[in-house]
């Protein structure tokens, strides 16, 4: 009991970084209809800058990740902007164009920060006793709760105010929006930087946990796809059941069977997923 109770701790912590990750991913899909390869790269990229300004420049570890996140927008803005804007209309052409900065990026970073792991430092220190049974990192946990509140304030923003309902206005009905004058151009830029900023937020928050490396970025890219599959194309409540499953999947297939074959048991319920439900937990058109 005191493993499955540990398991199951660690599976909700993770799943609710993937499904903040992965809101990204909903995201952009969403509102710009096009599958970013290199979302996993903004997640190693505010990694390597907070790890950057934590210890190059001496910052504490709050003022190093929202530095860090705002610069991860603005190269999200200006991604979009110069190669993702041209391809509008080419579904295909996009797709060639996240991968191909994928693997720019994968590279840039191998040749600036080297193949060595590179974290900041913890916000906190210790552990703590859960149910009597176990310690845990006071770190995951304080990570949890940040994700945890991210994805409210995320869900409170698209829902619940005027920047929300343009948005997706424009997923449910991009002309209607543009004949009621919404600038359509604008809202995919700002989409794209959010979708930046969720994973840029996922990256700061598991990069004291989880060290990068210029390699981690594919991982986060493909949980994340798998999170969104899961939950349901269009489907923010979705991430978040898929983000969490996911993780409680992981790591009871870590804890019961092998470390190696994390990422497979991902897939595996995505494929038993898929055949009974196609379109996902939470499966929409729109949202």
């Amino acid at each position: 009991m005191e493993d499955l109770l540990l398991y199951l701790t660690n599976g909700v912590v993770m799943g609710t970084t993937y499904a903040l990750a992965a809101l990204g991913v909903t995201l952009i899909v969403g509102i710009m209809g096009i599958i970013n390869f290199a979302h996993g790269e903004f997640y190693v990229l505010a990694g390597y800058f907070s790890a950057l300004f934590a210890q190059g420049a001496g910052l504490d570890p709050i003022s190093s990740m929202l530095i860090a996140v705002i610069l991860v927008f603005f190269v999200g803005l200006a991604v979009e902007r110069t190669l993702i804007r041209p391809t509008y209309g080419d579904e295909l052409y996009s797709l060639i164009i996240t991968f191909i900065l994928y693997i720019i990026l994968q590279n840039a970073y191998l040749v600036i920060f080297g193949p060595f792991p590179s974290k900041p430092p913890n916000w906190v220190s210790g552990a703590s006793n859960l149910f009597g049974l176990f310690y845990y990192g006071n770190q995951r946990l304080v990570s949890f709760a940040a994700s945890a509140v991210l994805i409210a304030l995320f869900m409170v923003v698209m829902h619940k105010t005027w920047l929300g309902r343009v948005i997706r206005s424009v997923a449910m009905d991009r002309e209607m929006a543009s004949m009621l004058g919404v600038n359509t151009a604008r809202v995919n830029m700002l989409s794209f930087g959010l979708g930046c900023v969720l994973a840029a937020l996922a990256g700061v928050i598991l990069t004291p946990v989880f060290p990068v490396t210029p390699t981690v970025g594919v991982g986060v890219s493909l949980t994340a796809f798998v999170v969104m599959i899961l939950g349901g194309l269009g489907s923010f409540s979705g991430c978040i059941v898929g983000g969490i499953l996911l993780g409680i999947v992981e790591n009871l297939g870590v804890g019961y069977l092998s470390s190696g074959y994390k990422h497979l048991f991902g897939f595996v319920i995505l494929i038993l997923v898929l055949f009974f439900r196609p379109t996902g937990f939470f499966g929409q058109k729109q949202i």
